[in-house]
């Protein structure tokens, strides 16, 4: 199994060594190492040149977005498998690229065990089978993922989604599309929590909201909106009104008090758990 580890990053120097060490310590390299830097201000470019006998394509250059950068490095692996590794994230132990590379697992999208470095360290397992209503919910941890390089390139990120091209690319290719899929037990990654999804969780909720009601027709995503995990639920009126006291930055005490209410009625309506992923403090503009 020939893997392609990439990186991006941008402004995130430490981050970005820690990932690179993780990656050179591997009892296994990886078939080849990419790292594709957004144009960094901080440092984080002379890495490249620090580590290049361990680089086999490593550029700094100005891009459009996290999705953009993931897909330039797509674009210069040859690999069989793509595995993204950003900076700030780092392989679970040095056996992780041999362990995968022994194992029998042979599929389009293999998806291994990630440690999500909360308080306490969670591990998020990878389901025995993918539908709808998964990827409805959640998706995969992203770092802890293999996919066949050749259906990166066919179904690049789409660029426009700036929180959840993952995802929806997971969904396409996994539920629309048919692609194969198999969980693996490998503890793959030491997920970063203060990472470019987990610190932009409501947008990135609220943008897959809006790539469910394109894709799914509203009467279905209605039934869906009644589950009590779903994300944002857009069919109802009091979640929009909520959405708009978030987006308009009313005053802090009506922005607390509104979520207080619903709160107290998501315990007996699971349409109204949207609220739980609001932040508990509006931003102050």
């Amino acid at each position: 199994m020939k893997i392609s580890v990439i990186t991006v990053n941008r402004n995130n120097r430490s981050g970005l060594l820690r990932t690179i060490e993780s990656v050179v310590s591997q009892t296994l390299p990886p078939f080849e190492f990419i790292v594709v830097d957004g144009a960094s201000t901080d440092g984080s470019a002379d890495l490249l040149e620090e580590f290049d006998p361990h680089i086999t394509y490593g550029v700094s250059e100005a891009d459009s977005g996290i999705y953009n950068a993931m897909n330039k490095g797509v674009t210069a692996a040859h690999g069989d498998y793509c595995l993204f590794m950003n900076s700030g994230d780092v392989f679970h132990s040095a056996d992780v690229l041999r362990l995968l590379d022994q194992s029998s697992v042979s599929a389009d999208i293999i998806c291994g065990n990630a440690i999500i470095l909360s308080d306490p360290p969670v591990k998020k397992t990878p389901p025995a089978q993918v539908s709808f209503r998964f990827f409805y919910r959640q998706t995969f941890c992203h770092q802890a993922v293999l996919i066949r390089t050749r259906l990166l390139k066919e179904m690049p990120y789409e660029e426009s989604l700036t929180f959840v091209a993952d995802r929806k690319f997971f969904l396409d290719a996994l539920v629309f599309k048919g692609y194969s899929y198999a969980p693996v037990d490998i503890d793959v990654v030491d997920y970063d929590v203060h990472g470019f999804s987990s610190e932009n969780r409501f947008a990135s909720e609220h943008q897959w909201e809006e790539v469910l009601m394109k894709v799914i027709p509203p009467g279905i995503l209605a039934d869906y909106g009644r589950d009590a995990s779903g994300p944002l639920f857009g069919p109802t009126a009091y979640d929009r009104f909520f959405l708009e006291v978030k987006r308009r930055n009313y005053r802090f005490f009506v922005y607390r008090l509104v979520r207080m209410v619903l709160s107290v009625v998501a315990v007996y309506r699971s349409s109204a758990r949207f609220v739980y992923y609001f932040p508990k403090s509006p931003d102050k503009r």
